[in-house]
């Protein structure tokens, strides 16, 4: 049973590559686990995008939108 582990545990190390390719070395730059901190200025901002972008939009809204009283203040002469 000795001799099949040690064999099985050989097999794995020789199986491993010699160098690094590549490849690993791009995919490793790319997925790299990055941290980011925030000002509270910029969380501020940050979270009124997100509420921009996740905000409900309905028909009677687009509607009003589209239709909304259009007030002429000056005299435009073309």
């Amino acid at each position: 049973m000795e001799n099949l582990e040690n064999s099985e545990v050989k097999f794995e190390a020789n199986a491993l590559p010699a160098e690094v390719s590549v490849w690993t070395k791009v995919k490793n730059f790319l997925f790299q686990e990055i941290t980011v901190e925030l000002t509270p200025k910029q969380q501020k901002v940050f979270q009124e995008v997100h509420d921009f972008w996740h905000q409900d939009i309905t028909a009677k809204s687009i509607h009003d939108f589209w239709f909304q009283e259009i007030k002429i203040i000056d005299n435009i002469t073309l």
